[in-house]
Order: structure tokens, then C-alpha cells, then sequence
């Protein structure tokens, strides 16, 4: 079976509600909210998430009284380009960081003490951030991790005390779990992967706000060149290169005894690959210290909706701490908040290694115009091993200038 990109959850996900509730009805795509009823627009991402979500509005129509008409959409971008206008049709909706930039002047501003984002974990209210002001109110969040294959962990020779905490170590392991067959560490050459490195090395394509271009700095180029020199020494490959097809097939396969992932790919291994046993540790820290990418989620209220009061509402309950855990852990994600978090991670202290790296996570940048700068990036990654990391990111530095400029 071969995961795709949005199998791994590199896009970002979004909560949906597939049946028709008491509390709320859900409607087609196509078809208009019900007159005085809040309408709440997300994507699919499931029934588990489906559900808690209904639960949650549920509740949330019996205690305030406030009906709300959700809609499961396939495309957000597309609801949002006709739902916010003078006369809006959408109240509330989930946002991805792109989504978010392109419609922050058409949402809420929050205020930093707001109910609904006053526990957010710091990283995630940058994120939220948009010409200095809070444009959604963080909902969720997936960051990456390292996926360690415990059985060919043992049979190197290896034990707890192994698992890596510094590049130096990420390369004396890989090296060891080597052989014929079996690669040390598989990537996918994305920066959604690759950049991680970035930030350990203390840089990343732009500031952690997405308003300078970093791409060239000392950092960056660091952390470019430590995943060429995995590359080279033959310790690492890119998923792409191995027989599975993808780093995550790899490391279900057998064929990586480690990969950099998001907590998706937890479920994947259940679904798919059930019989691996594995562990997930933090990132190692690189020469500028620890570093991960975050993928976060939002919820937007429409500046102009008739029904604002009842929207910020809506958020404000959603965000509280304990409906926070139960949709995060349905959606398979990590809670926004810190309070949240914490209840989180004593449910599942196995996948602990995620809520730590959202403390020193960076988002992708999303600023108009950067996703094709990250695709001329990424086209440039399969080469690396015998490549120029300061070329590689000399080049994105001008087109990031150029965008951000």
C-alpha cells in the first residue's frame, strides 16, 4: 500500500460531521444554512473525529440553546471564497496556516487573554498571528517525531540508552542499523521532513513568523548539509528510493529501521502495518538545538457574521481544555493547549515525543506565493547527496525575497 502525502497527514487535517444530530443538522455542500442557525464549515477528517465533533455540539446547542448547522465541505478554500462577504454564510470554520493567511482580514481578532487562546502553547499562537494580530484561535496541532523499529533496534545491539539526543548520535545509530536490506534512517524528501533539520540547525526557510527569508543562513545551511551527509554515507535514503516508495512504507515494511514522522503515521502502523513494533522519542537537537515543524490547525469567526456573539461562543467552548483532548485524540493530533496537552499526554504517554516538540516547533511557511518556492525546494532535494546545501538554499533564499519583499 502506498501512503500518500495526505494519508501521512502532511496536509492538514480537519474535523467533520457525518450525520444528521438533534442539535445540529449537517447540509450538502451546495445547500444554504438554516435560516438563524450558527453555521460551522469543516473538512473530513474521519468518523472518530466526526463524532466527537457532533458530540461536542451537541452539548453545546443544549447548554447555550445555540443551534448549529454543520457542513462537511471537500474543499475549504472554496466555501470560504463565497461564504465571507458582506452578507456571509459561514460563521465559524476550521483553517489550515495558508487558508488563514489568505482570509486573516476577513476574521476575528482575539485578544491574547480571550477564553479561547489564552492556553495555547506559544508556537501556535505565532502561527495564529497575522499583521500582529490573532486571527483564529489555535485548535490542534501535528508536529514530527522519530519512529524508532524496536525489534531491529534490539538486534543491532542497541538499547534505551542509544535513542539519539544530538545529530552525532542520529548518525552513529543509523549507521549501526544499516545492513543489507535495511537503511538507518528514511526521509521523504519534502521540507515538510527535511526542514525539521533546518530548525535544529537554528534556521528554517523563514523566521519562526514567516515575514524574513532564512534560507541561507548559517543555520539552514547546517541542518541541509548533516541530512546530506546522512545521505551520503549511505546511513539514510530518501523513501522515494527505497522499494516501498515512501519512507513511511519503508519503515512499515522493514526496509528503515527509522523515519521522521507525523503522529499520523501512529495510526497507519495500526491500521496497516500492526505486526512492527516501535517506539516514537523527540527529534534529536542539531547545532542550534531542538527543532520540529508544527501543522496547525485554527478556527476562524467570520468578522462580518450575523451571528458573531454566538460564534466566538461556539470556539470558546470547543477550546476548552477537557473538549480539546477528546477531539485531539480522536483526529489523532495533539491538543493546542497547554493545560489540554498535559491531560493528553496522560492518556497517551507513548506519543509524548509529539506534544514536547510543539515548545520549539516551527510551521511551514505559508505566506501567498511561498508554496512554490517549497516546490522548487523540494525538487531540488533527490539530489542532495551529491548536491550543494548552501546552492540549494542560496536559490530559495532569492525566491523568498522576492515573495516576501
Amino acid at each position: 500500500m502506498m501512503l500518500t502525502r495526505r494519508t501521512l497527514g502532511l496536509t492538514t487535517l480537519g474535523l467533520a460531521v457525518s450525520a444528521t444530530l438533534a442539535a445540529c443538522s449537517s447540509t450538502s455542500q451546495d445547500e444554504v444554512t438554516e435560516e438563524g442557525k450558527l453555521a460551522l464549515i469543516v473538512s473530513d477528517a474521519g468518523e472518530a473525529a466526526s463524532e466527537e465533533l457532533s458530540k461536542a455540539v451537541q452539548a453545546f446547542t443544549k447548554e447555550t440553546k445555540v443551534e448549529v448547522d454543520v457542513k462537511t465541505v471537500s474543499d475549504i478554500s472554496q466555501e470560504l471564497a463565497r461564504g465571507i462577504t458582506a452578507n456571509p454564510t459561514v460563521d465559524v470554520v476550521t483553517l489550515s496556516p495558508a487558508q488563514l493567511t489568505s482570509y486573516a482580514g476577513s476574521l476575528h481578532a482575539w485578544e491574547k487573554d480571550s477564553a479561547a487562546v489564552k492556553d495555547a502553547h506559544p508556537a501556535l499562537l505565532t502561527s495564529a498571528t497575522r499583521q500582529g494580530r490573532i486571527s483564529a484561535a489555535p485548535r490542534d496541532v501535528s508536529t514530527l517525531a522519530l519512529f524508532i523499529n524496536t525489534s531491529l533496534w534490539s538486534a543491532a545491539g542497541l538499547s534505551e540508552a542509544n535513542y539519539p539526543i544530538t545529530w552525532d548520535q542520529l548518525g552513529q545509530v543509523a549507521a549501526t542499523l544499516t545492513t543489507d536490506g535495511v537503511v538507518g534512517l528514511a526521509l521523504d524528501a519534502s521540507y515538510e521532513r527535511v526542514g525539521a533539520f533546518l530548525v535544529q540547525g537554528g534556521g528554517g526557510l523563514t523566521s519562526a513568523d514567516g515575514a524574513q527569508a532564512t534560507a541561507s543562513s548559517e543555520g539552514s545551511i547546517a541542518g541541509l548539509t548533516e541530512v546530506k551527509n546522512l545521505l551520503s554515507s549511505g546511513s539514510a535514503g530518501w523513501g522515494a528510493d527505497l522499494p516501498a516508495g515512501s519512507a513511511a512504507d519503508a519503515f512499515g515494511e522493514g526496509q528503515a529501521a527509522m523515519v521522521v514522522e507525523s503522529e499520523a503515521l501512529v495510526k497507519t502502523l495500526a491500521d496497516v502495518y500492526s505486526g512492527v513494533s516501535y517506539t516514537v522519542v523527540e527529534l534529536p537537537a542539531g547545532s542550534g538545538g531542538k527543532g520540529t515543524l508544527q501543522f496547525p490547525t485554527f478556527y476562524g469567526v467570520v468578522e462580518a457574521s450575523k451571528h458573531k456573539a454566538d460564534a466566538v461562543r461556539l470556539v470558546e467552548y470547543l477550546t476548552a481544555a477537557e473538549r480539546q483532548v477528546a477531539l485531539a485524540a480522536a483526529a489523532g493530533t495533539v491538543p493546542a493547549g497547554k493545560p489540554a496537552g498535559e491531560t493528553w499526554k496522560g492518556e497517551h504517554a507513548d506519543q509524548a515525543a509529539f506534544l514536547a516538540g510543539v515548545e520549539y516547533s516551527q510551521a511551514v511557511p505559508s505566506a501567498a506565493g511561498v508554496a512554490d518556492v517549497i516546490a522548487a525546494f523540494d525538487n531540488e532535494l533527490p539530489g542532495l547527496a551529491g548536491g550543494d546545501p548552501a546552492g540549494i538554499l542560496n536559490s530559495a533564499q532569492v525566491n523568498l525575497q522576492a515573495v516576501l519583499s
